[in-house]
Parts: structure tokens; C-alpha cells; sequence
């Protein structure tokens, strides 16, 4: 099995502050099946829209980053892992909220799969260069 998946977060503007939603012991705000063939991408848009939905924010809300993709491992095959952040200059914490998620730093990400904290520390480098 090959899929994708969105990551989302907030960096704050004044401060740098970094934040990412979690939904209970995942990071994973949308996922989809992708193209049959691992070599061809799937464009990140519709998980985009699957994660706005999700959260009850427009479409315009989110924006993928084009230059952050890497390889998650999970059971059964790999997911492509895009990176989503949230367009606003505050986090939109009552959304993220109503649809069972919380904001947490890095240093809260305790309890999530191997996996995904091993892809976390690319996607912390990426954000802060």
C-alpha cells in the first residue's frame, strides 16, 4: 500500500513558535490513497481540503509547503508525508479543538508512533532552517 498524508502547522510570526496539531497519539491530520505506482506523485491538494473540512476552515486556511515530502513507514507500506501550515496569524485553536485535536510543541509529542517522530525531526529542521 502506498498513501499520503498532511502534517499541519503553526508558526508564530513574532516569536518563531512553532506548534503542531495533534489528534490524539498522531500527528496525521488528513490521509489518502495515492496513485498505484510509488513512483508517481499525488498532488497534496485534496488532502488539503480533506484536513480544511475537517477543521471547518476554508481551503485557503491551509498551505501546502512544495519543498518538504518524506517517507513515513506504517503497516502494510509507506505513506508520502506533505507538509500543510495554517495561513493565519494565530492558531486556530477552537477548530482544531471542536474536531478533537489540540495544538503541542515538540517537546509535547510524547506517545506518538516511532515513525512519525522520526519524520517530526525533518519536518522541526525544515520549518526553523
Amino acid at each position: 500500500m502506498h498513501g499520503q498524508a498532511l502534517i499541519l502547522y503553526h508558526k508564530q510570526a513574532t516569536s518563531a513558535r512553532v506548534r503542531f496539531a495533534r489528534f490524539g497519539d498522531t500527528l496525521l491530520a488528513a490521509r489518502g490513497e495515492a496513485a498505484d505506482a510509488e513512483s508517481v506523485e499525488t498532488h497534496p491538494g485534496p488532502l488539503a481540503a480533506q484536513a480544511a473540512a475537517r477543521l471547518g476552515l476554508a481551503p485557503g486556511e491551509l498551505r501546502i509547503d512544495p519543498e518538504f515530502r518524506a517517507r513515513l513507514l506504517v503497516s502494510g507500506g509507506s505513506l508520502t508525508v506533505w507538509l500543510g501550515e495554517f495561513a493565519a496569524i494565530d492558531p486556530p485553536f477552537e477548530s482544531l479543538s471542536a474536531a478533537g485535536g489540540r495544538f503541542a510543541s515538540l517537546t509535547e509529542l510524547a506517545g506518538i508512533p516511532d515513525t512519525e517522530r522520526d519524520v517530526m525531526r525533518l519536518v522541526y529542521e525544515h520549518v526553523l532552517g
